[in-house]
């Protein structure tokens, strides 16, 4: 996903309107994938749940063979690690909202 998130928004000629058509075509909102950024302690967590909600239109544009991106593509059982690490980090980022108060 980092990989994916990093040329959809450093490709803005061949990725970023690949990837804003397909979430036009799905009739999503026209939102970037958000990045993990390492500074950021949630950011993954976020990066995560973006994705998980915008998995048809992940595994639409990867899928993509003008795209190049097929080497990204994600099997079904990375999504359920993705699904499960996403359980994990939720808790993490309660208790950092929690704490932060």
């Amino acid at each position: 996903l980092r990989k994916l998130a990093f040329k959809i928004i450093n490709s803005t000629t061949i990725h970023l309107p690949a990837w804003l058509k397909v979430l036009n075509e799905l009739k999503m909102e026209l939102t970037l994938l958000l990045r993990d950024v390492a500074t950021w302690w949630n950011s993954m967590f976020d990066m995560l749940i973006y994705a998980l909600g915008h998995k048809q239109a992940v595994n639409t544009t990867m899928q993509s063979r003008d795209l190049g991106l097929r080497s990204l593509e994600l099997s079904d059982a990375e999504w359920t690690v993705l699904e499960q690490l996403a359980d994990v980090l939720k808790v993490l980022k309660d208790a950092t909202l929690f704490f932060s108060r």
